[in-house]
């Protein structure tokens, strides 16, 4: 007598049904999780990036005994305590600290006897000795390297405070909110550990900002009024939405969620809310104002 194999019961429409239920459920449960988990890698790299940024600033001071310059800049300014307009732009900070941060060779792909926004230094072709995305500028949350790789996510600060008032009829409000000489980085600054008044933990050096739209080795444009490239100041609140007019220009900001990383003088690496103090926040991109910083929590 032949036997009847037994038959496991199949799923049924049903069963199934809950089945993907189920995995849809713990997938959208386990989503964000990981997004978040992959922005807290994101933000830990941009921190390493920032604190090898400062590292090289500081070896630039160990050697030359300064800071370097927001830019080199022949004009003392003379419109204003403010402003360094016209005059001859010279190389900014992000290519003077090359050197100190083992891109010897890069370095010496510039051009230091000419204007800095001379065809020989731009970083466009013909020129593809210089031409190279750096790592150490690229925050990886910055979706702007998508569409430009020689794009720079940290900008000098200049200063901080009340909007500064350049003296020159010619320059735009935009163009003046760039004019901070306050702060430790500025068109031909010459400042050291010396002149951090306010003490080494309680000034900002470098900052994240996703505004800009120039190449990490651009200094500041060749016209009367001077408008620098990765250079910004502390007066608009981090991450203000875009598309405010002046207000969403030379301002600080980043592609993380709540706040962007800042570099202080003594090297530290913070970052910052986005609802800090305000009145706080434009104290920590000065120098010497002689105030106290209330309220600074670091994270």
């Amino acid at each position: 007598m032949r036997q009847i194999a037994n038959r496991r019961p199949a799923f049924t429409l049903v069963e199934l049904l809950v089945v993907i239920a189920i995995i849809g459920v713990l997938v959208a449960m386990l989503l964000p999780a990981v997004q978040s988990a992959r922005e807290a890698a994101r933000r830990t790299q941009c921190k390493n990036n920032m604190k090898q940024i400062i590292l090289a600033i500081h070896n630039y001071h160990d050697t030359l005994r300064i800071f370097p310059p927001g830019y080199i800049s022949n004009n003392p300014g003379t419109n204003s305590s403010w402003c360094r307009s016209g005059g001859v732009q010279g190389a900014p900070w992000t290519v003077l600290i090359l050197p100190y941060a083992e891109q010897n060779n890069l370095y010496d792909q510039f051009d230091f006897n000419v204007p800095f926004q001379a065809t020989s230094n731009q970083m466009a072709p013909p020129n593809s000795s210089i031409i190279v995305p750096l790592d150490m500028y690229t925050c990886p949350s910055d979706v702007r390297f998508s569409s430009n790789k020689l794009l720079n996510s940290y900008f000098g600060v200049q200063g901080g405070g009340a909007t500064p008032t350049c003296g020159n009829s010619s320059c735009s409000a935009a163009n003046e909110r760039a004019s901070y000489v306050t702060g430790m980085l500025f068109g031909g600054s010459t400042l050291g550990f010396r002149d951090a008044l306010d003490g080494t933990s309680n000034i900002f050096m470098v900052g994240e900002s996703r505004y800009g739209n120039a190449a990490w080795g651009a200094s500041a444009k060749q016209d009367s009024c001077s408008y620098p490239r990765n250079l910004a100041g502390c007066q608009d609140p981090i991450n203000l939405y875009p598309n405010q007019g002046v207000h969403d220009t030379r301002g600080f900001s980043s592609y993380h969620p709540g706040g962007c990383n800042f570099a202080m003088v003594d090297g530290s690496v913070h970052f910052v809310s986005e609802t800090i103090d305000l009145a706080t926040y434009r104290q920590l991109g000065r120098r010497d104002d002689g105030l106290p910083v209330g309220g600074f929590d670091p994270l």
